[in-house]
């Protein structure tokens, strides 16, 4: 009974007398009663401000082997950390969380791993990791690594990677809501990259009347879409310098935009 009145008190409000009821409960000689006391006494004092002693209680939690409690008890350590600014400590509890392979919890530890790995600058280590997210096929956690993912290779110049990537998360993904939402808009920037580099081609391959005009202008107005505002305004001056084009360049460069 001690575990469940250590509960009822928790959800009431009285955290000092729960604290009290699951570390007297920590004494139950079976691993999965101690994982439970232990994991509830982590929570209930990570929400009285005593942090050390509830990643005590957590690493009691975690100790005990238990299948179930142990890993609920990383994932609560690897947050803890991460609130408290500990990376290595957040790393080291995602870690054990992974090595538990408890689905529960496995796709929120691979993808905390893959942002601590970027956020260090190790992106192909990060890859691996938003690629582990994505094949659990978890509906919470792959989207956001495939979304994740997409953007880096994008910035990597690896657009038709990102595309499958992407492809392969809009199937799997409801088409409907925020998830998917932001899924198709990645996917749009990446046939924009590609988009910017036809027209590149383009622009340089030939300054024929009939192609070169519109592929100046094509690419001058896709630019800003991503954030190249310099290089859109390199492009107009470069149509605009070059004597055959210069003529139809400037009529499409001031024309007025289409009226919505």
């Amino acid at each position: 009974m001690t575990l469940a009145q250590a509960r009822l008190l928790a959800e009431s409000g009285d955290l000092p007398a729960a604290a009290e009821l699951f570390a007297a409960a920590l004494d139950d000689p079976a691993p999965s009663g101690r994982a439970q006391a232990a994991l509830g006494l982590a929570v209930v004092l990570e929400e009285l401000g005593e942090h050390d002693a509830a990643r005590d209680a957590d690493w009691t939690a975690i100790e005990t082997g238990d299948p179930e409690y142990g890993p609920r008890a990383a994932y609560h350590l690897a947050l803890s950390c991460e609130r408290a600014g500990d990376r290595e400590a957040a790393e080291e509890a995602w870690h054990l969380v992974v090595s538990s392979a408890h689905p529960s919890y496995l796709p929120a530890a691979c993808l905390a791993l893959a942002q601590l790995a970027d956020d260090g600058g190790d992106v192909e280590t990060a890859v691996g990791w938003w690629e582990k997210v994505i094949a659990t096929g978890d509906g919470q956690y792959a989207p956001v690594a495939a979304h994740d993912l997409a953007q880096r290779l994008l910035e990597l110049d690896q657009t038709a990677r990102a595309q499958q990537v992407l492809a392969g998360a809009l199937r799997a993904t409801p088409p409907e809501g925020y998830a998917y939402a932001r899924l198709a808009v990645a996917m749009g920037l990446t046939h924009l990259e590609q988009a910017i580099g036809a027209f590149t081609a383009a622009m340089n391959s030939t300054n024929a009347q009939d192609v070169a005009p519109l592929a100046v202008e094509l690419l001058a107005r896709t630019l800003p879409l991503r954030g190249r505002d310099g290089e859109a305004a390199e492009v107009w001056r470069r149509g605009l310098a070059d004597p055959l084009l210069a003529e139809q360049v400037a009529v499409r460069l001031h024309r007025e935009p289409p009226a919505i």
